[in-house]
């Protein structure tokens, strides 16, 4: 009947369904479940009253946690913890590992993300990965907690997540962990767009695509292209993207009309040689390239991208419609890698698993370059946002623009007096990787090159 002690990430990756008011009202302190996790509990700090309060949380008929009970009005921390904990042990006690929210019987279905719905011969090979990989087990078990939360407005995402549409079933989830970690209420009960969320009296529609390419059957061919040639096949696959996404007229509709709508894209899986796709998508979106002459930096007109017979204007912020498009949000960090790290900081999977992560970032918004870091993947020491990674291109033209401060730690590009300005936020990675290790023996290799 022990009570244990557990981590913000562990916490944060166990309760999606927490609203984000609670923020907002509290300051959350201390986290606490019994042995088996069955229930979980939260000492909160009232900045309204000044007082402290704790909640008890149990999984419902979907397997979510949800709030079951709570006691207000302590005067200290102490007595707010020892009264929580007297409530984990008599919950404990019960022997529960279900707590019914009365739900209807339509809602009550578990989202079993990892139930395979499709043949074994149509399974994505990253979905068996997935599956079946104990090097992968953190990012299964907290994509199988985070899915719990999700809503699936078409009934379709299991199948496809399971089979061809796992790249952008998963750009999908990432974008859902990342709002969520934002602080958005995030409404799904529309079929598209994918995301209405809202924060304090203002909203942001977005809606999810990622680059529809072969890069298995072209990667021989685009290994051997010129960087320049692979730059405009890259720009090309995303402006495909973003035009099929244009030609929807999203913001026509009621729920849309009035509000920021934003598209996010990603490009997950991009050539090798290309290890940081940021600046070709500012490129091609805002139709400038960016020069260095002598002292200063000087801009020139980007007009078209061509690759073998196909060509597209550039500006894509400058095409007709375009104004509707608040924002282009993206980011090639909604990977199997990313969710990998991020179930490791939330101490998921196979305990023995050992990972690090190498890359570039800035290390401070002002930087000149992107530094080389080096990291292992450890609980309780090394520290990453879902956020972490993302861009966001303003559209100067934009009918409804969004507010920076709806998106913080995130790097936002705009046009200002015709010059990029680029605000970035701490330790910003432009690119990394992420390594796992098969043995202590090539993890202490590894760990000699970081703390030499």
């Amino acid at each position: 009947m022990g009570i244990k002690s557990l981590s913000r990430p562990r916490f944060e990756a166990l309760c999606f369904m927490r609203h984000p008011v609670v923020k907002f009202i509290g300051e959350e302190r201390y986290w606490y479940s019994d042995a088996e996790e069955n229930v979980l509990g939260v000492v909160v700090f009232d900045r309204c009253d000044e007082d402290w309060l704790y909640v008890i949380l149990g999984r419902d008929e979907r397997a979510r946690f949800r709030a079951i009970d709570q006691e207000i009005n302590f005067n200290t921390d102490t007595e707010a913890r020892n009264a929580l904990h007297k409530k984990i042990v008599e919950y404990s006690q019960a022997g529960k590992n279900v707590f019914s929210q009365g739900l209807e019987r339509k809602f009550q279905k578990t989202f079993l993300i990892f139930k395979p719905l499709v043949a074994r011969n149509r399974l994505h090979p990253d979905f068996l990965i997935l599956l079946e990989s104990s090097g992968y087990s953190p990012a299964r078990q907290i994509i199988t907690e985070i899915a719990y939360t999700f809503k699936d407005p078409d009934g379709n995402y299991i199948q496809q997540f399971q089979s061809n549409g796992f790249d952008a079933r998963l750009w999908e989830l990432y974008l859902y962990a990342t709002l969520h970690e934002l602080d958005f209420d995030i409404d799904r009960t529309y079929k598209a767009p994918d995301y209405v969320c809202s924060k304090f009296d203002k909203k942001v529609i977005v809606e999810a695509t990622t680059v529809n390419s072969p890069w298995q059957k072209e990667a021989t061919t685009l290994e051997m292209l010129k960087t320049k040639e692979l730059e405009d096949f890259v720009v090309i696959k995303f402006g495909s993207a973003l035009y099929s996404k244009m030609k929807k007229r999203y913001w026509e509709r009621d729920h849309v009309k009035g509000h920021s709508f934003v598209i996010a894209v990603a490009d997950l899986r991009r050539p090798e040689k290309l290890s940081f796709c940021a600046p070709l998508l500012m490129q091609y979106l805002y139709g400038m390239q960016q020069q260095e002459e002598l002292d200063r930096i000087t801009y020139c007109q980007i007009k078209e991208h061509v690759w073998g017979k196909k060509k597209i204007p550039s500006g894509f912020f400058n095409q007709p419609d375009s104004e509707n498009v608040s924002a282009i949000l993206f980011s090639d960090s909604g990977t199997i890698a990313k969710f990998n790290r991020m179930g490791k900081v939330a101490e998921f999977g196979d305990p023995s698993v050992i990972m690090a992560r190498v890359g570039e970032r800035y290390d401070m918004p002002q930087s000149a370059a992107p530094t080389p870091f080096r990291s292992i993947v450890e609980p309780g020491k090394y520290n990453e946002a879902w956020a972490e990674g993302i861009w966001i291109f303003h559209n100067p033209k934009a009918k409804i623009p969004i507010d920076k401060e709806l998106f913080p730690n995130v790097a936002h590009v705009c046009l200002e007096n015709g010059e990029f300005m680029i605000y970035l936020a701490d330790a910003f990675p432009t690119w990394s990787k992420t390594l796992i290790f098969s043995s202590e023996a090539e993890a202490d290799k590894f760990r000699a090159t970081v703390f030499r």
